[in-house]
């Protein structure tokens, strides 16, 4: 066996391995990455106070995926980190709301502030959430509120609206 084939299988089996690992989904490492990505192609029109912060409502799916993406970088001279919040809070610029959250409630202690809402429910940008995590055949794709971001302060990136589907809360789809 190849020594690169061998170290990437390792790689892959080692968190089984090792008593008490977290292995995370693929579904939400790639969730992780575009959390990541989103912060780099999302401009706060208010200044943001450093650390900009990415938190995670309730249950974290990500293990420590999200929080060693985010590790060491910054976003525009910004530091990022991660913060998993028990409860709704104001304080987070970005907010992942899981389906096992309450999403309501954390949609409702952002509301009105510039915070990116981030979620994967059905139902989620009629709520009032920015983007909502879609699977498409087995892919992870999303969909954003363009206007609503606007009303909270927030500029999408154009190369980040081309990758998405744009939706308005109330607006069937046909």
């Amino acid at each position: 066996m190849p020594r690169r084939l061998s170290l990437a299988l390792l790689a892959v089996l080692f968190p089984l391995a090792v008593p008490g690992a977290q292995v995370i989904s693929d579904e939400y490492r790639v969730k992780a990455a575009y959390l990541y990505n989103f912060v780099r192609y999302v401009e706060w029109l208010e200044p943001v106070k450093a650390p900009l912060t990415i938190c995670v409502a309730g249950q974290n799916p990500f293990g420590t995926v999200l929080e060693d993406l985010v590790r060491n970088e910054r976003v525009r001279g910004i530091p990022l980190r991660t913060e998993v919040v028990p409860g709704p809070v104001d304080e987070c610029n970005v907010i992942f709301t899981p389906r096992t959250s309450n999403v309501q409630a954390y949609l409702k202690a952002v509301a009105g502030t510039p915070t990116l809402t981030v979620g994967e429910s059905k139902g989620f940008i009629d709520q009032g959430g920015l983007i909502n995590f879609v699977l498409d055949h087995g892919n992870v794709r999303f969909e954003i509120n363009r206007s609503g971001a606007e009303r909270a302060g927030l500029r999408i990136s154009s190369r980040l609206l081309q990758l998405a589907r744009l939706v308005e809360p109330g607006v069937e789809e046909p």
